[in-house]
């Protein structure tokens, strides 16, 4: 009987600290999303703020420069592993990054409105979304390539743009530091795997202006439960100037 009562309690007791260590982790990570939102808020309310005052060709925003703030998609959107977690914790610090702010990307049907960096670095793509550096700049005409995260846990970023894949037509806008509103056509989406993603990166793929947005694309098809993706697949969304 006694054995019985001890056996209870260290069952409850385990189950206190399993419940305790769940919060505490759960705690973490709603406060690195919170921070996350706050960067690309702030940097969002910043390319507004110059553009209402008549536009600039260049600004410049600092972020925070830690590993803790780093996001599943980076090591290839696996769960974080509670070694990998802790490990995070330890790397809070006070540096920062300064990095160049392009303009906002929006697609209204999937309620995206992130800041795009000029920068695909770990660090620009914690806090918004990146211009890839091989590709051409918005409004030329040549291929411009964004790429994001898609975000799961906290729903953020790029975490629905494979459900463009059935919206053929829908609206994506850009607007640049400038004060330009760029306003593009959703004429395609593709999956490519491997090295097939390297023309879509470069500037000549169309000689025509034309925008990507990329994001990871493996996993299960958010259409067909009977398609599961390999790793090192990614999703591309093809958009054209809107006649």
């Amino acid at each position: 009987m006694k054995d019985n009562r001890t056996l209870t309690i260290v069952l409850r007791t385990l189950a206190v600290v399993l419940f305790l260590f769940g919060f505490v982790l759960w705690g973490i990570q709603a406060y690195k999303n919170r921070v996350r939102q706050n960067v690309s808020d702030d940097a969002i309310n910043v390319v507004e703020s110059v553009i209402n005052e008549g536009g600039g060709e260049q600004i410049t925003f600092e972020v925070p420069k830690s590993d803790f703030y780093a996001v599943d998609g980076e090591a290839g959107e696996d769960d974080t592993s509670l070694a990998e977690l802790l490990r995070e914790m330890q790397d809070i610090s006070s540096e920062h990054e300064t990095l160049t702010l392009i303009g906002i990307i929006e697609i209204p049907c999937i309620d995206v409105k992130e800041p795009i960096w000029d920068s695909c670095s770990p660090t620009a793509l914690r806090f918004g979304v990146g211009r890839f550096p091989q590709s051409g700049h918005i409004g030329e005409d040549c291929n411009c390539t964004i790429f994001g995260h898609r975000m799961r846990q906290s729903k953020t970023i790029f975490w629905q743009l494979q459900t463009l894949a059935e919206q053929i037509g829908e609206e994506v806008i850009v607007t640049t530091t400038d004060g330009v509103r760029h306003v593009y056509t959703i004429v395609d989406t593709v999956y490519v795997k491997d090295a097939a993603i390297d023309p879509y990166l470069s500037a000549d793929l169309f000689d025509t202006e034309h925008l990507c947005i990329a994001t990871c694309g493996y996993g299960q098809d958010p259409y067909d439960k009977n398609i599961y993706r390999s790793k090192n697949t990614e999703f591309i969304v093809i958009c054209e100037p809107a006649i």
